[in-house]
C-alpha cells in the first residue's frame, strides 16, 4: 500500500480537528471585543466643551475691557488716617538704686571656653584618599 500526498493531507487535517476539539474557547462576542476607556472619551469631550465655552464667553463679553481685567481688579476703601499729634507724653517714675553686691572670690568659677572642633592635623583623617583627580 502506498502513502500519497492526500492520505497525508486528511490525517493532517483529522489530528488538527482532533486538537481543537479538546479546546476550551468562548464564543466570538464582537461587542465585548473592542473596548474604549471612558476616560478616553471623556477627556477630549471635556477639551472641546470647554473650547466652546472659552469662545462663548469671549462673544458675550463687551469688547471693551478683557474678562482678567473685569475679574482681577479689586478695589479697598480706606479710611483716612487721623492727624495725631506728634509729641508723644512719657512719664517717667524714679526708682530707688540698689545697693551693688561685689561676689566673693572664691565663689567666682572660672569657666574655659569648649572647644568646637578639631583641627584638620588632628583628627587623623587622609583627605588626600577623598581628592578625586
Amino acid at each position: 500500500m502506498k502513502i500519497e500526498d492526500k492520505d497525508i493531507i486528511r490525517t493532517a487535517q483529522q489530528l488538527r480537528d482532533e486538537q481543537n476539539a479538546q479546546f476550551r474557547v468562548r464564543p466570538w462576542n464582537r461587542h465585548s471585543h473592542f473596548h474604549i476607556p471612558t476616560w478616553l472619551v471623556a477627556v477630549p469631550a471635556a477639551a472641546i466643551i470647554g473650547f466652546v465655552l472659552g469662545i462663548w464667553t469671549n462673544v458675550s463679553s463687551p469688547k471693551e475691557t478683557s474678562l482678567t481685567a473685569l475679574v482681577d481688579t479689586v478695589y479697598i476703601k480706606v479710611p483716612e488716617k487721623v492727624n495725631e499729634p506728634d509729641t508723644i507724653v512719657q512719664t517717667v517714675t524714679k526708682q530707688k538704686e540698689a545697693p551693688i553686691i561685689k561676689p566673693i572670690p572664691s565663689a567666682v568659677r572660672h569657666i574655659r571656653p569648649t572647644t568646637v572642633g578639631r583641627s584638620i592635623a588632628d583628627d587623623k583623617i587622609r583627605y588626600d584618599l577623598l581628592v578625586k583627580n
